[in-house]
């Protein structure tokens, strides 16, 4: 490897270091400032939101820390490319610069760590905590960019280092989708080294905890905003939803009301009787959690109630499973969801249809009461499909009385669906070209087009993305010398779309269909060609230019 090749190498090692501690970092800021109950209320974690965000520090370490060690370790060397490796990660994360018989004694330290180290542990905040699971794909890009610029690093990729890079893969797929949930409970410092690398290096070159606060280009800023700053946030990111019009429309007014109520009460004037409660129906992946989590922002920056935190449960959080279980356990949410929300999802689930489900029935019991009891200092929004949410608010008068908002979420479009996978790539540092954005948005439309009440949604797209990225690893861990464009560039062949084989898309995109887009200037609808997706074009009725992302498929009947 030249020296002009190292250096690009070590530019993208650092930023991928870089791009962990940023992850974890605005993790533990965004759990810390909006989530707090669910650390301190979680008695298998630390139970201090305070420590949370050093514990993070320490767990982006020993993520880098423990890829490194696994790649070095596979074909039982240490080259020199690779212990220039292991001095920058070193310098970047503990600020040290080490050579020679210093380095490698750090380097020992960091080896008899790893070990300590487990995956599942190291990733276990990104599947405990829901509102950090869209960070998931995030967390394996990363390690898998690290992964492959180790084994790289020398230019040259040894079999028992391709084999390491297949079972990193699998290994950390496994890590953040166990399928053993009880997984997820472990503690989360549970036998983690008092700090990460303190062994190998000195104590004075930890970096301060500075290095995980917000600053002014992080939603998850300042501890303490003004209450029209954390408004802003939350509206902001209800703006930057893709689709789900309807529903910001409602919210939007919604927000307006309870600000109105919220001035009047301020000036001395009668104000209007507010119920929180509501109901969010549609098929899964639609954004309903997303949604409840900004509606716990807007309540908390308006004051309406004292936090706006969410939580979130379903059947399993509320019943029991023996007798006399089911009400301290569905009162002892209600209290933590207190000056919050909470968010039932498949809330349907909680009544049958005989009515035989006594479990169920006390469970419902308890929460109408404390939705009555708790009106002003509790929020709970029920959620699940829509025709059997409208038989469960209608078969029981407690619940339509106390909840006079629905909100439908309507099901994405193939074009929403592929504004949903750019802005996964984007947010991960991947580029997809127009032949791959064809690929996948003619499996989207096929998907679409058969669609029943238990189509994925946004959960399908993401799904989509992270078999596409898996599919990049495969395709590039046999590849010897890397750059920037193939560890971002998600091609043709990286596309998966879940449900569809290869041989159903070919099939597909051989079959006969037309791209069309409408013009932002003049409306029409124009025919536009598959290279073109990703790219500007030019408007044959009225010449403006614009950039297309996505288009309308559209096939002969």
């Amino acid at each position: 490897m030249t020296p002009a090749e190292h250096e690009r190498l070590i530019g993208m090692l650092r930023r991928v270091i870089r791009d962990c501690r940023s992850l974890y970092g605005k993790s533990a800021n965004l759990m810390i400032r909006r989530y707090p109950t669910m650390i301190q209320g979680d008695a298998a974690s630390t139970g201090d939101a305070s420590r949370f965000a050093e514990l993070m520090d320490d767990l982006h370490r020993g993520l880098l820390v423990k890829v490194y060690v696994t790649i070095v370790r596979a074909d039982d060397r240490w080259t020199g490319p690779e212990k220039r490796v292991a001095a920058a990660m070193i310098e970047h994360l503990w600020g040290q610069s080490l050579a020679g018989a210093e380095l490698r004694e750090a380097a020992t330290g960091l080896f008899a760590q790893a070990d300590q180290l487990t995956l599942p542990q190291l990733v276990a905040p990104f599947v405990r905590y829901r509102p950090l699971e869209d960070a998931k794909v995030h967390v394996e890009t990363i390690v898998m960019r690290l992964a492959n610029l180790v084994a790289k690093c020398d230019g040259q990729t040894m079999p028992e280092e391709s084999v390491a890079l297949h079972i990193l893969q699998h290994e950390i797929d496994a890590a953040l989708r166990p399928a053993d949930d009880e997984l997820t409970l472990a503690r989360l410092d549970d036998d983690l080294p008092e700090s990460i690398g303190n062994q190998a290096i000195a104590k004075d070159s930890k970096p301060s905890a500075a290095k995980t606060t917000p600053n002014e280009n992080d939603p998850g800023g300042d501890d303490s905003p003004d209450r029209a700053e954390r408004l802003a946030t939350a509206m902001s990111e209800l703006d930057q939803l893709i689709g789900l019009g309807g529903v910001k429309d409602r919210i939007r007014s919604y927000t307006n009301f309870l600000r109105l109520q919220e001035q009047r009460r301020a000036s001395g004037l009668p104000t209007m009787p507010i119920s929180l409660h509501m109901t969010f129906t549609g098929n899964p992946g639609t954004g309903k959690t997303t949604v409840a989590r900004i509606v716990g922002q807007i309540l908390g920056a308006l004051g309406t109630l004292s936090s706006g935190h969410v939580v979130e449960t379903d059947r399993s959080g509320l019943v029991g499973e023996h007798a006399g279980q089911t009400a301290p356990k569905t009162n002892k949410l209600c209290d933590t969801a207190r000056g919050g929300v909470l968010f039932i999802d498949e809330a349907y689930s909680l009544i049958d249809a005989k009515g035989d489900d006594a479990y169920g029935r006390e469970a419902v019991q308890v929460l109408l009461k404390r939705m009555e009891d708790d009106r002003d200092q509790l929020a709970v929004i029920l959620a699940g499909y829509s025709d059997e949410m409208a038989t469960m608010i209608r078969s029981n008068p407690g619940l339509s009385s106390r909840i006079n908002t629905t909100i439908d979420f309507e099901d994405f479009s193939p074009v929403q669906m592929g504004a949903i996978f750019q802005r996964l790539c984007q947010q991960n540092q991947y580029t997809l070209p127009s032949d791959a954005r064809h690929r996948l948005l003619i499996g989207l439309d096929q998907l679409h087009r058969g669609r029943d009440r238990h189509f994925g949604n946004g959960r399908l797209v993401r799904n989509a993305f992270e078999d596409s990225v898996r599919r990049l690893a495969d395709r590039i861990a046999e590849v010897a010398v890397l750059d920037e464009n193939l560890l971002t560039k998600l091609t043709a062949e990286d596309i998966a779309v879940p449900g569809l084989s290869d041989a159903d898309i070919d099939r597909l995109l051989s079959e006969p269909h037309d791209l069309t887009v409408v013009c932002e200037n003049c409306q029409s609808r124009v025919r536009l060609q598959a290279n073109l997706l990703g790219k500007r074009f030019r408007c044959t009725r009225c010449q403006n230019v614009q950039r297309c992302n996505w288009a309308e498929v559209t096939r002969p009947l």
